[in-house]
């Protein structure tokens, strides 16, 4: 049974709903001490010095009102909204009515004697009554911002209420101060509410963040509100009660302005400050990992080369890291898993370094650890061969382990750069010199720029080379053991460079891996092989199925199966005669590649996972998966007449496939044992240089129609 919470999760008071809370209380405190005390209505002060008391207090209100004009008229302008120019407008509405009504007071040069201190009572009335509803109706409308040229129908608008009120208190016939006596009390507690409302109003509307500017508006409304409850308890302008009321505005008018400060100049400018900061960080660090990057490494190296931190003896290494593989595991997890990855790195990374150097991600999977002060030129190699000992354990992405190698290239200082830009490339030149046979690092070394610049044209050759038709298919056979005879063929990429001449796969495919060349150049292969298979058939020859490898990075395409299609339609090749390969990388993302290889397998080719053995080998994606033969990777099949484990291997994996109704093919075949060791474990098929080399098409049709043991002699020509 499990208990389910409803509802929001209580938030924690903040500082400042404890600053409005503590408002309330010292003005509450104080209305009721100096109530308790009881003798403040009965203290009237002299006509002189009520004058000069009111006086003071209203100049002073008048200031306050002054600078909540200023502040919310004219200052960062571009930045004007409702809220702000309409508090600005009314309040310098109230200290105009303010003014007016301190100068109304007996004495005063606006003073009627007929009307005596009505005028000025009546004028505090409205100026109360405007304050108390504008708040209320500027805090109940939504807030947006407003083009500065508002600001003059703000003008019009302070103008025309101003002139209103006046002429409405200065006009009137009449007046005597018991005529508003009976409107005493209705006045009071109109405004009195009108506070209350505009203080609910805005703690409603700001329920849930509850912003310091607003709450300090709300504290605003308490000492407005204290204000005018005192003044409903007193007798007149002129006796202790009047003067503490006024005496409390003065704080209300404060936190007004107060509140429109943090609205409009801290706030903005904390914003402005925290934008600042991240910009700051984000140009020094990595967003995915938090470790810093390349730019803050640069600065470093820089002030380290010249001796500007003191580092010790002032020697030290980097260990530029690449994780092998990369691609294949964005490619066949997606780029969000990749980026998990990454992040798992980052922390192994930051956990090898033990206080006595920095991490930095320089950018995609590559990284850089900067080790201080070294003991020696080889301590850097040992801690090279310790980073590649922390990625022997598996990292755990959710639930399920998996294993990682990485490349590193060594460079120290000094002795393998002397400036920035040789330190670094010849750290990444030192990189590419350990992938070139993965999980491995390398020391730097003079003669692995020659190397680089060849990696380098090489890549840039790439594109043109399918353009000029550099590349050609060679295709080696087939054979069953069964029935002794060519069942089908294995199309392989060659490049025959115009100066370099033949080069060897291993060293362009994983390139175009790499560049994302592999897509262009798969597709070649695959209409070139589809081709040749149809023009076979035309001329005569027994259909055979012809098997084409897919990469990762073609895999992952979601129009694959339309590629396929079409190239099949242009060709003329009947699906059936078409078998292609995968290998078991496909099997990381299974909800992917199930859904692929049903789609695929709905066109009618033939499914083969090429290299079996070698990768993720589950069994519960043989059976879940559209398979239709495995092929076992050369690697067992080499020794199966030397080692026993792979000859257990080899006859394991030919079993379970005939339980499973799969076709087997074993490569890498290339002696007669072999070939007897694999019909005595009823493995179907075979490949290998054994039958034949890879050839040419133009060889390859010698072959159809000769035994197993003609077929040799038949590929080369003899």
């Amino acid at each position: 049974m499990s208990l389910i919470r409803t509802g929001e999760p209580e938030r924690p008071i903040n500082r400042a709903e404890v600053k409005t809370i503590g408002t309330v209380a010292v003005a509450g405190a104080t209305f009721v001490v100096l109530g308790w005390l009881g003798g403040h209505k009965s203290l009237r002060l002299s006509e002189h010095a009520g004058l000069v008391a009111h006086l003071s207090l209203e100049s002073a209100a008048f200031g306050l009102c002054l600078a909540l004009l200023v502040l919310g008229w004219m200052v960062f302008v571009p930045t004007l909204c409702r809220h702000r120019l309409s508090t600005a407008a009314l309040f310098a509405c109230v200290g105009i009515l303010d003014l007016m009504h301190a100068f109304s007071l007996p004495g005063m040069p606006l003073y009627d004697e007929a009307a005596g201190e009505a005028r000025s009572l009546l004028l505090q009335w409205i100026s109360q009554g405007l304050g108390a509803a504008g708040l209320l109706l500027i805090m109940s409308v939504p807030n947006r911002s407003v083009k500065p040229g508002a600001r003059r129908y703000a003008g019009v608008a302070i103008a025309a209420v101003a002139a209103g009120a006046a002429a409405f208190a200065f006009g009137a016939e009449g007046l005597k101060p018991q005529s508003l006596e009976p409107y005493r009390a209705v006045q009071s507690a109109v405004v009195l509410l009108l506070y209350a409302a505009a203080a609910a109003t805005i703690l409603y509307r700001n329920r849930k963040e509850r912003p310091q500017a607003m709450l300090t508006i709300v504290q605003a409304l308490v000492w407005l509100f204290a204000a005018k409850l005192e003044q409903s308890l007193g007798t007149g302008l002129s006796d202790t009660g009047g003067l503490l009321a006024e005496a409390y505005k003065l704080p209300g008018y404060y936190f007004l302005l107060k509140g429109i400060y943090f609205v409009l100049i801290e706030e903005p400018y904390k914003r402005q400050k925290k934008a600042e900061s991240r910009i700051r960080y984000m140009a020094y660090h990595d967003e995915l990992t938090g470790l810093p990057n390349r730019r803050l490494l640069s600065e470093k190296l820089v002030a380290m080369m010249r001796g500007g931190e003191g580092e010790g003896n002032g020697r030290f290494a980097l260990l530029w890291l690449d994780v092998d593989r990369f691609k294949t595991i964005n490619d066949s997890m997606g780029h969000s898993f990749g980026d998990r990855v990454l992040v798992e790195v980052a922390r192994r990374l930051q956990d090898f370094r033990s206080g006595r150097g920095d991490v930095f991600r320089m950018g995609g999977d590559e990284f850089t650890v900067l080790l201080h002060e070294l003991a020696d030129e080889s301590e850097a190699e040992r801690r090279a061969q310790q980073l590649l000992e922390r990625f022997e354990a598996p990292i755990r992405i959710g639930s399920s382990l998996y294993h990682l190698t990485v490349s590193i290239g060594v460079v120290q200082y000094p002795g393998d750069g002397e400036t920035l830009e040789q330190l670094l490339q010849n750290a990444d030149t030192a990189m590419y010199g350990a992938k070139e046979v993965r999980n491995s690092w390398r020391k730097y070394a003079p003669d692995m720029n020659g190397k680089a610049k060849e990696r380098l044209q090489l890549e840039n050759e790439l594109r043109l080379a399918l353009e000029a038709g550099q590349f050609k298919l060679e295709y080696q056979p087939l054979v069953d053991l069964e029935l002794g005879e060519l069942v089908g063929a294995e199309a392989l990429v060659r490049w025959n460079h115009p100066e370099r001449g033949l080069i060897p796969p291993s060293e362009f495919i994983p390139l175009c891996e790499e560049t994302g060349f592999i897509l262009p150049l798969g597709e070649w292969v695959l209409r070139t092989a589809c081709r040749q298979a149809a023009e076979w058939q035309a001329e005569g020859h027994r259909p055979l199925v012809l098997s084409v490898n897919l990469s990762i990075r073609q895999f992952r395409q979601h129009d694959l199966c339309e590629r396929i299609r079409d190239v099949l339609a242009e060709t003329g090749l009947a699906p059936r005669w078409l078998d292609l390969e995968i290998t078991e990388s496909i099997m990381a993302d299974a909800d992917y590649a199930a859904d692929m290889l049903e789609r695929l397998k709905g066109l009618g080719v033939h499914i083969s996972i090429d290299d079996f053995g070698t990768g993720y080998s589950s069994l519960h994606y043989l059976k879940r998966f559209p398979i239709d033969k495995l092929k076992i990777d050369r690697s067992f099949v080499s020794d199966v007449l030397h080692d026993r484990n792979d000859a257990a291997i080899v006859s394991g994996i030919s079993a379970m496939a005939r339980n499973l109704n799969l076709a087997v093919t074993a490569e890498g075949v290339e002696n007669e044992g072999q070939v007897a060791f694999l019909r005595e474990q009823r493995c179907k098929q075979a490949q290998g240089y054994y039958f034949s080399r890879p050839v040419g098409p133009e060889r390859f049709v010698h072959l159809f129609g000769k035994e197993l043991s003609e077929m040799s002699a038949a590929a080369s020509g003899g």
